[in-house]
């Protein structure tokens, strides 16, 4: 079964990928959804799989959020909501609209590799990974610039490749 706004079943890992429109002004990214997704996954030993949800909403919800479950009052780019692996769902990565059309301007790049950037990124804070200390954000960073050249997408951390 495809969901009417088309996200598809990955082939490979058991991945079911929802999307969810909370916000109207958002380019149609259900195309990009599946391989970053899959690209995030790619080489992980034991992935969380399941059903992952994708929230395309505005600044306001995601700061909203931000504020409720993080304790920071302002909008960010992308939030993830890890579930637990018994659920059978990964969780969910929501994102904020007008802060990723401004990053993207700002950083010189395509909206849809901003995007799919962020979305391997949540994707990687569902599967554990974690960027609060050093050698942690080295590790995540590493595995995203891998995802992201599977797909063709520049390194976002500049020319070193980690």
């Amino acid at each position: 079964m495809v969901p009417r706004d088309g996200s598809r079943r990955l082939t490979g890992p058991p991945v079911q990928i929802d999307i969810v429109r909370l916000d109207e002004g958002w380019p149609d990214v259900s195309g990009l959804t599946a391989p970053a997704v899959a690209a995030a996954l790619a080489g992980l030993d034991d992935p969380h799989l399941g059903e992952l949800c994708v929230v395309l909403a505005d600044d306001a919800r995601v700061r909203t959020l931000n504020r409720d479950y993080r304790d920071r009052d302002r909008p960010t780019n992308v939030l993830s909501f890890p579930q637990a692996r018994a659920t059978g769902l990964m969780g969910d990565v929501v994102f904020a609209r007008q802060t990723l059309e401004r990053e993207a301007v700002e950083q010189g790049k395509a909206f849809a590799d901003h995007f799919v950037h962020l979305l391997v990124h949540g994707v990687l804070h569902l599967q554990g990974f974690d960027h609060g200390a050093d050698d942690d954000a080295a590790t995540m960073e590493a595995r995203e610039i891998r995802a992201l050249a599977r797909l063709s997408i520049d390194n976002p951390y500049g020319s070193d490749n980690r």
